[in-house]
């Protein structure tokens, strides 16, 4: 695929999306009929799943410096708080949202793409499209009215809630709006409320969220009466303050003010042919939970790898991106739908029942978890997919084994540390995974026979002749080295066998196939290069 790929829209997902192309090196034309970047907020909190792409992508750390950490949620009601949610339990390193302003967002991706020597082609708008087998042919406006007609081979729009991609392809964006407007600002806001936490406050009149950003500045949310025009500044949203949190507080240096509804929407497939849908384009839903931008980053990150793969012919897991993200995006609208009925109940008697039941429920470790699990969106899972598999003997099969409860194919691969066999030094499987390329991780167990030994290598013989540079391989033993493993770069010792344990092995040996998104693509117990290459075969993955 020497031609580009042409993104529409400049968003967080089309950046996002820019910078993965570019990170494996593959053309692309990014276009955007914007003439400049965002300059207000808009979306802000960076979820930990989302947070850990961006660390594979070498970005994070410029993101945390930039965002604020938030750990908790707080839930009032009366002035008096029911309860709170944890989210530092979720099973990260990132273990927590980062809340950082779209528009830092988009200047972050913008100055990683410049890095890389791309950049964004502003006023630029699509006005038509049309498609065969053999690419897509586009009318483009350009600055000025000029208009350019060009072919490419793929096409993704990542061009919002009013996508023209999505229009012109004539896709049903299913769904309908919430019946409750929305009242939006910016603001500074002095009192004794955490700065680093977010606030939900159930009344009456609708509820109010407090979404915090540096500097004592808060995002405010609320809903508002559908008769009611009031100028939207900081007197009214002072009002809102002192009636709904019954907290002591002043509002000031407001910097946005907007009011707005909310619709639950989602396309049925994400492809047409040659083209693909990203983001909002996608799915629209409420903002609660705020996993809009993330679960469309995540489209992008997702689709990346499977057209650099198909770049270099080295397979086409491009029908797959729908079937994974189309049920992750419909699930998402439906959390966020209930999340949003909950926190808008008007009925008496319902919240009541609401504001009693939250902190018996948010009590329990395994609701706290799972509900922290969902919202950080570590949960997210391609299980029941085609791109995934496993081969299990009969020891595995079993309901004893630990394997059979150790993450399945599809599942986010877990963490661990383990100490490099030559160095000594201790290294995260999260830094053996980054970077654009599967990871093949093989559990070999330290009283290992000749045998074993030899059908090990030979494995990775042939996965490595298969994939080529998309393979990195990590080979895990555990106290010790077996007799006939030599020390090399690619050896670890896991010494407490916290690895072993997170992948659900014990004393047999095991092979894992991590994708380059870091989802676990394929998985075998005992070790068997067989299956892994009947796999790779049955989707025609890498050279034969």
């Amino acid at each position: 695929m020497s031609s580009p790929i042409l993104i529409v829209g400049a968003g967080p997902v089309g950046l996002c999306l820019a910078c993965e192309l570019a990170r494996y090196g593959v053309p692309f034309r990014l276009i955007e009929k914007r003439p400049e970047a965002s300059k207000t907020s808009k979306a802000l909190g960076i979820h930990a799943r989302s947070l850990e792409m961006l660390e594979d992508m070498g970005l994070v750390d410029r993101f945390i410096e930039r965002g604020l950490k938030v750990h908790r949620m707080n839930f009032y009601a009366g002035g008096k708080q029911l309860t709170h949610v944890n989210l530092s339990e979720v099973d990260s390193k990132h273990n927590f949202t980062l809340d950082l302003p779209q528009n830092l967002t988009e200047a972050l991706f913008i100055e990683r793409l410049a890095e890389m020597g791309h950049k964004v082609e502003r006023y630029v708008e699509l006005m038509g499209l049309s498609q065969d087998e053999d690419g897509v042919a586009v009318e483009l406006r350009k600055k000025g009215g000029v208009v350019e007609k060009s072919t490419y081979p793929y096409v993704v729009g990542c061009d919002g809630s009013h996508s023209i991609v999505r229009k012109i392809l004539g896709m049903h964006f299913d769904g309908n709006a919430y019946p409750e407007h929305f009242a939006l600002a910016d603001v500074h806001i002095d009192s004794a409320l955490a700065p680093d936490e977010m606030h939900m406050f159930f009344h009456g009149d609708g509820f109010l969220i407090l979404f915090p950003m540096r500097d004592k500045r808060f995002r405010v949310i609320a809903t508002v009466s559908t008769t009611d025009e009031p100028e939207l500044d900081e007197a009214y949203f002072q009002q809102l303050m002192d009636k709904r949190t019954k907290q002591q507080s002043h509002i000031s240096d407001g910097i946005w003010f907007s009011n707005f509804r909310i619709h639950h929407r989602i396309v049925q497939e994400y492809r047409d042919g040659r083209v693909f849908l990203a983001g909002d384009a996608a799915h629209i839903h409420s903002p609660a939970g705020g996993q809009g931008m993330n679960t469309g980053m995540q489209d992008a990150y997702n689709l990346a790898w499977k057209l650099a793969l198909k770049s270099e012919n080295l397979g086409d897991l491009l029908e797959s991106y729908s079937p994974e993200r189309q049920p992750i995006g419909r699930g998402v609208v439906e959390l966020t739908d209930r999340m949003t009925k909950v926190a808008t109940m008007q009925n008496p008697v319902g919240a009541a029942i609401r504001n009693r039941l939250l902190p018996v429920m948010a009590s329990l470790g395994i609701v706290q978890h799972k509900m922290v699990d969902s919202i950080e969106e570590i949960d997210v899972n391609y299980r029941d997919t085609k791109c995934v598999g496993e081969y299990l003997g009969a020891a595995a099969a079993s309901t004893r084994s630990p394997f059979a409860q150790g993450p399945q194919p599809g599942d986010r691969a877990p963490d661990a540390i383990v100490t490099q066999s030559e160095s000594g030094k201790p290294t995260r499987l999260y830094d053996l995974y980054h970077g654009p390329h599967y990871t093949l991780l093989l559990f070999i167990s330290s009283d290992a026979n000749e045998d074993e030994l030899s059908h090990m290598k030979l494995t990775l013989e042939q996965s490595q002749r298969r994939l080529g540079k998309w393979l990195k391989c990590a080979c895990v033993s555990g106290r010790k080295l077996p007799r006939g493993l030599d020390s090399t770069d690619y050896v670890y010792l896991d010494a407490r066998l916290t690895a072993h344990k997170n992948y659900g092995v014990t004393q047999v040996q095991a092979l894992y196939l991590i994708r380059p998104d870091g989802y676990i693509a394929f998985r075998s117990l005992p070790l068997d290069g067989n299956s892994l290459i009947a796999y790779l075969n049955r989707l025609k993955i890498g050279t034969v």
